[in-house]
C-alpha cells in the first residue's frame, strides 16, 4: 500500500512493503533519493533486519545451531529479509505512520516482533524502529537503516570526534581492527566511500544546498556509501547497531534478551544552505 504522509513543509512517499521510503521532499526539493532501479537499497530508505550489510556466506550459528540466509551472487547475504515483506499498518496519521512485522523466518526462526514509527516535521524526520524478544531464548540482532541523502555534485561529513575507521580484509568484511579516521571528509574523485565507521555521536552532513544533522539512538556504526548508486548526487549514510558480519564475529551484535524492548533509529534536521 502507497502512503503520503505532506504537512505542507515536508513530504515522505511510503510503501507498506518493504515499510520502504521512497523519497523525501523539503520545500518541494528532492532530500532523499529515489532508486532508479527498483532495488530498494539503491535509494530511498529501507529496514535493514534482521541485520545490515553483509554476513559471509550467508551463514550463522546461535546457541549450537546452524542457520543460513538467501545469498547473492557473491555467495553473501546482505541488508536482511524485512525490506521484502508486507507490512501491517498500525497506525496513520497525516504527519506520522506505524508498521509492524513479525521478522520470523526459516533462516531467522525466533519470535522477534518489530514496530517502525516513520513521523515528519517541518525541517525533518525520524524513524525509529522497536523490537521486542517474544522468545524464550534470547536473540541476535544487528539492525541498519539504509537513506540515501541528496547532496548535489559535492558533500561533507563534520563530526564532534574523530571517528574509528573500519580496516577490511577484502572488498566487504572487516579484519576486526581500526584506525583513527578524520573528524571532517568529503567526497573526492579519486575514492569511493563504501566504508564502516565506528562512533556514536552526531553526523552533520553537508551538500551544495543542505545540510543534515543527523541523530542516532543505539547506533554506534554507521556506512557511508557514495558508489554508483548514489547517482553522483548523493550520499547514504546508514545507521547501524553493529560490525559489518556481526553474526558471524559477535563485534556490536545486539543480544535481545527474552521479553526486552529495545530501540534502534535516527533522526534528520534539515536547513537550507
Amino acid at each position: 500500500m502507497k502512503i503520503v504522509l505532506n504537512n505542507g513543509s515536508l513530504k515522505a512517499d511510503i510503501d507498506s512493503e518493504g515499510c520502504f521510503i521512497e523519497g523525501v521532499e523539503f520545500r518541494e526539493n528532492e532530500i532523499i533519493k529515489r532508486t532508479q532501479d527498483g532495488h530498494k537499497t539503491h535509494g530511498g530508505c529501507s529496514p535493514l533486519f534482521p541485520y545490515a550489510n553483509r554476513i559471509k556466506g550467508g551463514s550463522y550459528e546461535w546457541l549450537g545451531k546452524s542457520y543460513g540466509f538467501k545469498t547473492g551472487q557473491d555467495g553473501n547475504s546482505i541488508h536482511g529479509f524485512a525490506k521484502d515483506r508486507q507490512w501491517d499498518i498500525m497506525d496513520q496519521k497525516e504527519d506520522s505512520i506505524q508498521m509492524k512485522l513479525d521478522l520470523r523466518d526459516e533462516s531467522y526462526p525466533f519470535d522477534v516482533e518489530v514496530t517502525v514509527d516513520i513521523e515528519i516535521s517541518h525541517d525533518g524526520f525520524r524513524e525509529n524502529a522497536r523490537f521486542v524478544n517474544r522468545d524464550h531464548i534470547p536473540v541476535p540482532l544487528s539492525p541498519g537503516f539504509h537513506p540515501y541523502f541528496v547532496t548535489g555534485s559535492n558533500w561533507e561529513i563534520f563530526l564532534k570526534s574523530r571517528p574509528l575507521k573500519s580496516l577490511k580484509i577484502d572488498q566487504y568484511f572487516p579484519s576486526g581492527n581500526y584506525s583513527e579516521f578524520y573528524r571532517h571528509f568529503y567526497k573526492k574523485d579519486s575514492h569511493v566511500f563504501d566504508d564502516c565507521f565506528r562512533y556514536s555521536g552526531n553526523i552533520q552532513l553537508k551538500g551544495d544546498y543542505f545540510a543534515y544533522s543527523i541523530e542516532r539512538t543505539n547506533s554506534e556504526f554507521f556506512m557511508v556509501y557514495d558508489g554508483v548508486f548514489s547517482d553522483s548526487r548523493s550520499v547514504a549514510i546508514e545507521p547501524m547497531a553493529s560490525e559489518v558480519n556481526s553474526f558471524q564475529t559477535g563485534n556490536g551484535l545486539k543480544v535481545l534478551k527474552p521479553d526486552e524492548v529495545w530501540d534502534f533509529g535516527y533522526s534528520v534536521t534539515i536547513s537550507s544552505l
